[in-house]
Parts: C-alpha cells; structure tokens; sequence
C-alpha cells in the first residue's frame, strides 16, 4: 500500500460559522494499492508535461490554490484551462475512488476535551495545530491500512520537513523493514499532486460553503467535486441549495457532535 498525505488551511479571513472559523488546519491522506501507483505517476508526469507546453512556463510543483485563483504561471492562462486542470485529477479520482482520510484541527478540537498537548511525538510537535492535525490524521492510517506482512509506503509533503527525512518511523514500527516513510517533493514523487488535489479540493468546499454568494466557476467546481463520490469516512453528505447552504453546514456539524457527545441536543 502506498499512501500520500497533504496539508492544507485558510483563508484565514472568513465570515466564520458557529462551528468553521480560518483558525483551521487540515491534512488528508489517500490509500493506493500498490498495482495503481506506476500507472498514475506516469499519467500526472505526463499531464504536467502537457501543461508546460500550454503555458510555456516549468511546473516544478502543481499547487491548486495557484490553479484555482489563477496565480503565478497560471496568472497569463487562457480562461478554462485551470478548471480543465481540475477536471483532469477529478475524472482521475473517479475512475479508481481512492480510499480518502481527512483530519481538521482548530481551536475548538483539544478546548472541547480539555487537552492541551504541547510535547513531541515522533518528530511532531503536538504544541502547533498543523502537527496535532498531522498526527491524529497518523493514527486514522495506522488503523486503516493493510497490516503487516504487507508493505506501506508513506510519502507526506515536504512542507514541514527536509525532503528525504524519516516520517514518523516509531508510529509505524509494527512495520519493521516493511515501513519506508519519508517526506517528498511532489515534484519527485506525483503521488503528493494527487494529495494535494484532494486537500485543497475538500479545503475550498468547505469555503465555499460559507460564503454568501459564489461565482459561476465555483458553482461549477463544486458539482464537479460532488461527481466525484470522495470516498471518505470523515465526509458528511449533505442536500443543500445556495440559499440554504450556510445554514446546512451549521445544522450538520451540530449533529456530529451530538452525535460524537460534544454537544446536547436541543
């Protein structure tokens, strides 16, 4: 199994919700079986290939933000080409559903069990939002993967760390010689544009979902999204409209905490 993880967050300047404010951290994880993973790096290295010769620019990294918003090499882009951009990695993820999962922390998550960690555990510092998000999302894919004898290859962004470090070796110890864990430029391995795709994808439906009016093309982003059947336990499906959205949000967050013993009905 090969899995690969991804961090997003923000804006930090939002019309917060009860219950989703900017002061939030989120990393997500995909699981690819290990007969996948060849095939799709090839398919992303040659997207990105596509994509210079398009622009006329190089593409170190893909970075979706930067797609989306237009910014960057993709501030001169012809109007369209970023969405097709989406749609390439969305039609990607409907064609296999990979398994999906996602960890959000803020300022309410630790508040809400009167813990506040500040040690190490594994090379992550538990003091920080982004490293309690990275470690919770850690034991979701411990419990989730294939156990030994099968292998697990772990590639996590290397925006917290040096390229080529050790990631979380002790968490995955049960592993022994089967566990090759390390921080990576999606540059090298394409498996992270993937994360990041998904990241940033479930990061700007939330978002959007707190706005009070959105454009054409965010409309458009999000039946795309919605098509896609993201494959999550930690996603809750909610029927909604624009006018009402906001308000769903709310009402579905408040039910999973009632649900999870957070909150008392009303």
């Amino acid at each position: 199994m090969h899995v690969a993880i991804d961090d997003t967050y923000g804006p930090e300047r939002i019309t917060p919700t009860k219950y989703v404010t900017g002061a939030r951290r989120t990393y997500v994880a995909i699981e690819f079986p290990d007969e996948q993973v060849n095939y799709i790096r090839q398919n992303i290295r040659d997207c990105v290939t596509w994509l210079e010769e398009t622009l006329g620019a190089p593409l170190p990294e893909l970075h979706f933000s930067d797609i989306y918003n237009r910014r960057g090499a993709w501030k001169s882009c012809a109007a369209g080409v970023n969405l097709r951009v989406v749609s390439f990695f969305a039609e990607i993820y409907r064609l296999h559903r990979w398994r999906v999962h996602i960890q959000t922390v803020d300022d309410r998550t630790f508040a809400d069990h009167n813990y506040n960690p500040s040690h190490v555990v594994d090379g992550i510092d538990l003091s920080e939002r982004d490293g309690r998000a990275l470690f919770l999302l850690v034991l979701k894919v411990r419990k989730s993967v294939p156990q030994p004898p099968e292998p697990l290859v772990v590639r996590v962004d290397a925006g917290r760390a040096k390229a080529g470090s050790l990631f979380a070796p002790k968490s995955f110890r049960q592993w022994g010689n089967l566990y090759d864990g390390r921080y990576e430029n999606s540059r090298i391995d394409p498996l992270l544009q993937v994360a990041d795709f998904l990241a940033f994808s479930i990061n700007r439906n939330t978002h959007l979902a707190t706005k009070s009016s959105i454009t054409d093309i965010d409309k458009e982003f999000l039946a795309m999204i919605s098509d896609m059947d993201i494959q999550s336990k930690d996603i809750i499906r909610v029927e909604s409209t624009m006018t009402s959205i906001r308000q769903d949000l709310e009402r579905s967050h408040f039910e999973d905490r009632v649900a999870k013993g957070l909150e008392k009905s009303e």
